[in-house]
């Protein structure tokens, strides 16, 4: 029966084939982007506060997108656009 070939004791060392360039490092973010994230942060809690305000509603009302719960869909919409300026920063 034929002996199979001696194999190195220790740690394998990857092949350059399977080994990745090593990462770059991202270039920073332009200064108008957490501007905009927290402005649409502040613009989503604003626009889900005057939802429920009594005396807002009556002006809300002649809004169309932000009539019934329709500026709570609008104010989380903000939110989320504000997380996601947020998230990209670096």
């Amino acid at each position: 029966m034929p002996q199979s070939k001696h194999r190195r004791k220790g740690r394998n060392r990857p092949r350059a084939y399977q080994t990745s360039p090593p990462a770059k490092n991202p270039a920073p973010s332009a200064p108008w982007v957490p501007k905009v994230g927290v402005g649409l942060l502040v613009a989503g809690v604003a626009v889900i506060l005057l939802a429920y305000l009594p005396t807002a509603q009556d002006w809300l009302a002649t809004v169309p997108p932000l009539y019934g719960n329709w500026g709570l869909v609008v104010g989380f919409a903000l939110l989320i656009a504000g997380f996601g300026f947020l998230v990209r920063w670096r």
